[in-house]
């Protein structure tokens, strides 16, 4: 995976969102120091047409960078915010500043006003662009009342704004492209991300710690563990990947459905692995893993679990009345039927 693009944003996400800033943002701490640094890189405007001051990059062009946002479980919707802009800018929506989430699941509006529940980055982001069936808003979360909803350190969150807010907040022509399939595929990049940094963490670990007079990493057992680790971890990358086959910005619907399955099917399995092999300091505080499989946890949960999304993908097979391997050939990845 190794580019140039990979390489700028590994260093940047290195230097900017430290595990010891996770833990403060986690806290409350303000993120608008980092999120201005995270900007200045020029990201958040890569998938913008370059008529629109954009890079005009493509999703495949894109993917190393939003993959290593989830290797460095950046604190801030920064994925979501490079797709929900592309997706404004279709709408012909001004682009508003600072990080923007996207919520299309348990989202209700009434006479009373509109809330969301469970965002994803809710806590930490500026604007939540929200869809309820064919009903869109863009809404600012300084207006909103806000609940965390998750457990520990989650960024998740209940928002609630008024009625007069969200009819002000109305989006009147939105995007082609449902929202729920950028957050699926904005999730499954970051989930297949974080997978790959808590499987470099258990393999160093396994080949650093000692018991018996050797690394835990030469017992067998350990073995076999580790290596199945590897192997969902590298498929799950796999699916993620391939949500990207784009020569635009917008993806595939049914390649979104595919990735966010497989991503969030595997996260429980090597988390729980990755904390055998740690052992005890695995659960502590001070030692950083808890920081990825939290967060891992939470992105799997998050827009439509694995479950939700095989639904999507199995009714779309069968109601296409096509084989398998039609439907795989010509729904999932477009090719010619004859």
């Amino acid at each position: 995976m190794q580019n140039s693009l990979y390489d700028s944003a590994d260093k940047l996400f290195a230097q900017e969102c430290t595990p010891a800033l996770i833990r403060q943002v986690e806290q409350g701490r303000d993120r608008d120091a980092m999120w201005k640094t995270l900007v200045e890189a020029g990201f958040s405007d890569a998938l913008l047409p370059e008529d629109a001051d954009g890079a005009g990059l493509t999703l495949s062009d894109v993917w190393p960078i939003l993959f290593c946002m989830g290797r460095h479980a950046l604190p801030v919707p920064y994925a979501h915010t490079l797709l929900a802009r592309a997706w404004l800018h279709q709408a012909g929506q001004a682009l508003p500043e600072g990080p923007i989430t996207i919520a299309s699941f348990q989202v209700t509006s009434d006479a009373q006003g509109l809330t969301a529940r469970a965002v994803n980055f809710g806590r930490t982001a500026s604007w939540v662009l929200a869809q309820s069936e064919d009903r869109v808003w863009l809404l600012d979360t300084k207006l909103a009342h806000v609940q965390g909803s998750g457990g520990y350190g989650s960024l998740d969150a209940d928002l609630t704004w008024p009625a007069s807010v969200a009819q002000s907040s109305f989006v009147a022509t939105p995007a082609s492209t449902p929202l729920k399939d950028l957050l699926a595929l904005s999730l499954s990049i970051l989930i297949a991300g974080g997978l790959d940094r808590v499987f470099e963490m258990t393999l160093d670990y396994a080949n650093q710690r000692s018991q018996f007079g050797k690394p835990i990493g030469k017992f067998q057992a350990l073995q076999q563990q580790i290596s199945e680790v590897a192997e969902l971890v590298f498929g799950a990358r796999m699916a993620a990947e391939m949500s990207c086959q784009s020569s635009g910005w917008q993806p595939q619907a049914m390649l979104c459905a595919l990735a966010k399955s497989q991503t969030s099917a595997v996260v429980a399995r090597v988390t729980s692995v990755a904390h055998a092999v740690h052992g005890a300091i695995g659960v502590t505080y001070e030692f950083d893993l808890h920081l990825y499989t939290r967060r891992l946890q939470e992105w799997a949960r998050a827009g439509g679990g694995s479950q939700y999304w095989a639904g999507v993908l199995g009714r779309n097979a069968l109601d296409s009345g096509k084989s398998s391997v039609d439907f795989i050939r010509t729904g999932l990845f477009a090719e010619s039927s004859v």
